[in-house]
């Protein structure tokens, strides 16, 4: 027992509570006629508590009997010094404080000082605990406060530092030493093959916690890191909840092979875990972090760490979320029954007067208000040896679109076993069941296109038929009602995975381990067209069926080594060999004729089509990397890999990839030490190759295909030609980045790229003659270049606290190269793009719009005027559509685009809001070709002008739109710029307001923390888009869209 004059100098970091940290029961304590500092020697001896007193407290002196099972401090201690002047508290670490009762005020002055440096600080706030008492340190870092009692807690708190808390104790002077708060440089990055700290981090990657990505109402991953990362576009072109969007990190890099960057699940390639199992996404961008992905890092990589148990007590987590979902029009509106009744008669359409009563609104009849759930819980602990964690997830939203709607149900086990000291492992099971429907039955396109005279029920209220209806206006007999009826679309996917990591400490310096795992994916989708619906009466009824199965198989081997010579020279590295195999097997069938409500494919009396594919695939790997650093200020990295594709020709399966990477943390040095504002400043380099292997499988081997026949005789045609030297897509990364900190509050990373894939992947089209449609060869190239900046600030601490967390990037993307010498090819994907040399490979090419003859209501386009070399020496406008000249009109690709966060917190309060904008690119609104096209389909409805938009009635006016014609106005629907928009916008991606309910509540029903929310997502979107919804993919067209929903939604979390 020590006494409390000199114990009451302990270290930092006690948190006061009166009951939080005594919730541990005594299991037994027996004591007759004892005193109350033997009893209180006896509760140490048996438990994990300490007490803190005066030795000449007399009241500790008195005689006492006590005999308990199963109590909680706290009610011990007040039998024990009941009827005393003694009083308690309990504090952090099981430390329990006696103190007399009313002890007089005691002054206490002293001086506040940097651990470091020694240096005074001003302005340091010391205040105590629970009161209001409070004072700020002076220039020499001297303060003077006068607490209520020897009791009273002093914390000590400064921008930048850990805060501190003292018990003043009899002490008339105390004197502090505040550290640092480096917590933010500690923070672990993980990298895939290896972990890092953003102190130690030389490559350019950015890491998103679990608890920030799933602010957002979405049942993917992708689909949460919108802004959330500076130079990663994420793109939705659909708002079906079953749509995945596009991803890309830097730019495009490529013709006509895949964009998307590739996915490492604990550190093994492959798989997309569900969002509610997930601890952090790190985006890996540059040479330096990607590289020992080579083979297919071109695109970047997104490393995903799932959740682990810690050593502990067992905890157990709930978390529910529900809410509803509307549609959002944005600018977009309809006309109604008499609006297009009067456009079109003014325009000498002889109709029925009667029509111009009637109003059937389609887009009512195709949407409606959706629910959305979602429930996790999860259990995860274990002691040193042995940790868990175990998850399940329920996710089901409906479609705002009626018929449409995703339902998943997942669960995952991670267990971590330390077998010996030396030898652990790591096993992983996960399995997810998704499944998705498509019931719409043309919905999405009939809303927009259905005349608001045709009507949607009978008299009895039943669905028209239009094939059977006395009148039908519209151009497309069809009804979407009625087909839902009848006709359905359904999706199921099934996955299972299995991972074992095996690792073994060889030395204290070297380990190795290897990691296995094996994938499962069952896909199955069914339609049918009956015979009551247009889909299926020419064939008496259909039905379709598809199945596709998966497996998957991967080893990656590391022996990796870590040793520190003098402690100064610190150096890392591993060698590794992975092998990686697919297999894919699908058929699929169709039969017509068949009985209403059968979907069985024997059902069918005839067959319409059969097919089948079988797919192998493998990768072999081998890389290695080194990495050293000079007293944790100087660092340097080198990685080299080697990879092995059976997608390539047989001359070139085999592609070598490298980097090279270095830092400075200039923060380390001396010179900077001494400023104090600068926390940490770094400085880094990067150079360094990539790959790029998605193409289609067989894409280089010389083969027939045999799906054909002759008079029942099976037949074979050359299909692809021989490649034998087809090899890797390459990417030529350097980066520079600067990381700079300030006074522990600001966080700023500023990353300039650029990226030269060389070698592309590209189908270059073949003449007719060849045999051939294609051949596939590494030709052309393009370069991506920009800036990428994140700022991470903490604007106010104390109790009332603001944080905001920025991103921006820039990219500029020009084709550098083609191939036979050629400047400019038509898009091979899209027709809307041409790519030209020296110009953005996501450009417009198209007719270029000239506006409105004000004389007569004719569009107008350009038409360039050249030489007889093909110079362009002038411009002219023409009516005539086919004169107007192909030209590039713009660019799909954005200016720049990020987000925003900002979280503020007080008490028990939390609102956070986050935005993310898109600016400065054009999207391309493919819808307006039929609903803004001046009569050309005058059996379909059209939609209203937007804002600041006319339409030419009599000579002389000045029009944005030409004159309404039945059957149109000389081609002004067809494709050029006129449907070109800038599709810029800042949305309000989500706000959500949430509240921890008090401890002292909680205690009572024995729940360790909870918190309830509400929010919403997609609440408001600044934008000059007259469509539905300005956000597009990377190739910026926006074509019958599923729009966008708004979302409410309230949400439950409980930990136990």
């Amino acid at each position: 027992m020590t006494k409390l004059t000199g114990l009451l100098i302990f270290g930092s970091f006690l948190q006061v509570s009166a009951g939080a940290f005594a919730q541990d029961k005594i299991k037994e304590l027996h004591a007759e006629n004892t005193s109350v500092k033997e009893v209180f020697k006896l509760i140490e001896n048996s438990s994990n508590y300490r007490f803190f007193y005066n030795e000449n407290f007399t009241d500790l002196n008195k005689t006492v009997t006590i005999d308990v099972k199963d109590k909680k401090i706290n009610d011990i201690l007040k039998l024990l010094i009941n009827s005393t002047n003694v009083t308690y508290r309990v504090l952090e670490n099981n430390l329990v404080v006696i103190t007399p009762i009313n002890t007089a005020q005691v002054k206490v002055t002293g001086y506040v000082t940097d651990a470091v440096t020694k240096e005074p600080l001003p302005g340091v706030t010391v205040a105590v605990e629970g009161t209001t008492i409070g004072a700020v340190t002076d220039a020499t870092g001297k303060y003077t406060i006068t607490a209520p009692s020897e009791s009273s807690v002093l914390v000590f708190s400064f921008i930048g530092y850990t805060p501190q808390k003292l018990v003043v104790g009899s002490r008339q002077e105390i004197n502090v030493k505040l550290d640092g708060d480096t917590k933010k440089l500690e923070e672990v990055v993980v990298m895939g093959y290896t972990t890092t700290t953003t102190k130690n981090l030389t490559g350019a990657a950015q890491a998103v916690s679990g608890a920030k990505l799933k602010d957002v109402t979405a049942g993917s991953m992708d689909k949460m890191l919108q802004g959330k990362v500076s130079g990663v576009f994420v793109g939705n072109s659909s708002g079906d909840p079953a749509a995945a969007p596009a991803i890309r990190i830097r730019g495009n890099g490529t013709l006509t092979a895949g964009n998307s960057p590739l996915v490492v699940v604990d550190g093994i390639i492959g798989g997309l875990p569900n969002p509610s199992d997930i601890e952090s996404v790190t985006i890996l961008k540059d040479a330096a972090a990607t590289t020992l992905y080579g083979a297919r890092a071109a695109n970047g990589v997104m490393v995903i760490t799932t959740k682990r148990g810690k050593a502990g007590k067992t905890q157990v987590n709930f978390r529910t979320n529900v809410g509803t979902a509307h549609l959002n029009t944005g600018h977009f509106h309809l006309m109604n029954g008499t609006e297009l009744y009067d456009l079109q008669t003014a325009a000498g359409a002889k109709l029925d007067p009667s029509l111009r009563n009637i109003n059937t609104n389609w887009q009512k009849l195709a949407f409606q208000n959706a629910s959305n759930q979602n429930y996790e819980l999860s259990t995860s602990g274990g002691n040193e040896k042995t940790k868990f964690y175990l998850g399940g997830n329920y996710y089901k939203e409906d479609g705002i679109l009626k018929g449409t709607g995703v339902e998943r149900f997942s669960t995952r086990l991670n267990l971590d076993h330390n077998i010996t000291d030396k030898f652990r492992v790591t096993f992983n099971v996960a399995g997810t069941q998704t499944s998705d429907k498509d019931n719409s039955n043309g919905s999405l396109y009939q809303y927009y296109t259905n005349l608001p005279w045709d009507k949607a029920y009978d008299a009895q209220g039943k669905p028209v038929n239009p094939l059977t209806a006395d009148n039908w206006y519209g151009r497309d007999m069809t009804n979407f009602l009625y087909d839902q009826q009848y006709n359905y679309t359904k999706n199921k996917r099934q996955s299972l995975e299995a991972l074992v990591k095996l690792e073994y400490d060889i030395t204290k310096w070297l380990s190795f381990s290897t990691t296995n795992r094996a994938q499962y994916y069952h896909f199955n989708q069914e339609s049918n067209g009956d015979v009551r619906t247009s889909a299926g009466s020419d064939d008496r009824g259909n039905l379709y069926n598809y199945y596709q199965d998966t497996s998957s198989y991967i080893s990656s081997n590391l022996l990796r080594a870590r040793y520190t010579i003098n402690k100064k020279h610190n150096l890392d590295g591993l060698v590794g060999a992975e092998f990686q195999q697919t297999h894919l097997n699908d058929i699929n069938a169709k039969g017509k004729g068949i009985i209403q409500g059968v979907s069985v494919l024997d059902g069918t009396s005839a067959p319409m089509s059969i097919g089948g594919s079988k797919i192998d695939r493998a990768f072999n790997s081998y890389f290695v990397q080194a990495n050293y650093n000079y007293d944790y200020k100087y660092y340097f990295t080198s990685s080299f890999r080697r990879d092995g594709s059976s997608k390539f020709g047989a001359n070139q399966q085999y592609g070598n990839f490298y980097a090279f990477g270095a830092s400075w943390a200039i923060s380390e040095e001396n010179f900077i030490k001494q400023i104090k504002a600068i926390t940490n400043l770094k400085l880094r380099a990067s150079y360094g190759t990539t790959g790029n292997a998605e193409i289609g499988d067989y894409s280089a081997i010389g083969a027939y295909a045999i799906n054909t026949q002759y008079n029942g005789f099976p037949g074979a045609y050359q299909s692809i030609y021989n490649v034998p030297n087809l090899s890797w897509e390459k990417a030529y990364n350097s980066n520079i980045g600067i990381d700079l900190g300030l006074f522990n509050r600001i966080n700023l990373t500023l990353e300039l790229y650029q990226k030269d894939n060389k070698d592309l992947l590209f189908n270059v089209p073949l003449p007719g003659t060849a045999g051939y449609s294609y051949i596939s060869q590494n030709v052309g190239s393009v370069r991506n270049k920009g800036i990428e900046i994140s700022l991470s600030t903490d604007n106010l601490v104390g109790a009332f606290k603001w944080s905001t967390d920025f991103n921006i990037g820039f990219n500029k993307n020009r084709v550098t190269e083609l191939y036979g010498g050629k400047d400019q090819i038509i898009d091979p994907i899209n027709g809307y793009f041409v790519l030209r040399q020296g110009q953005d490979m996501r450009s417009f090419y198209m007719r270029k719009w000239a506006g409105v003859d004000p004389s007569n209501g004719d569009p107008l386009w350009e038409k360039l005027i050249t030489d007889a070399d093909g110079k362009v020496t002038g411009k002219t406008t023409t009516n005539n559509y086919n004169d107007a000249s192909l030209q590039i009109v713009g660019s799909a690709t954005p200016k720049f685009f990020g987000g925003m966060r900002n979280t503020f917190s007080y008490k028990n309060f939390q609102l956070s809001a986050f935005l993310a904008f898109v600016s400065g690119n054009q999207v391309y609104n493919s819808t307006r070709e039929l609903m803004d096209n001046d009569g050309a389909y005058y059996t379909y409805n059209m939609m209203e002008l937007d804002n600041g938009w006319s339409r030419w009635q009599k000579p002389g006016d000045n029009a944005t739109h030409p004159l309404f014609k039945i059957k149109g106005n000389k081609n002004s629907h067809k494709p050029s710029s006129r449907f070109l928009e800038d599709g810029s916008y800042l949305r309000l991606r989500n706000v959500n307001l949430s509240y921890a309910l008090p401890k002292a509540w909680l205690d009572r029903v024995h729940i360790g923390n909870a918190r309830i929310s509400i929010g919403g997502d997609n609440l408001w979107t600044l934008t000059k888009f007259s469509g539905l919804d300005p956000e597009v993919d990377d190739r910026g067209i926006n074509s019958i869209k599923y729009p966008s929903s708004t979302k409410w939604f309230a949400g439950l979390e409980i930990n136990f």
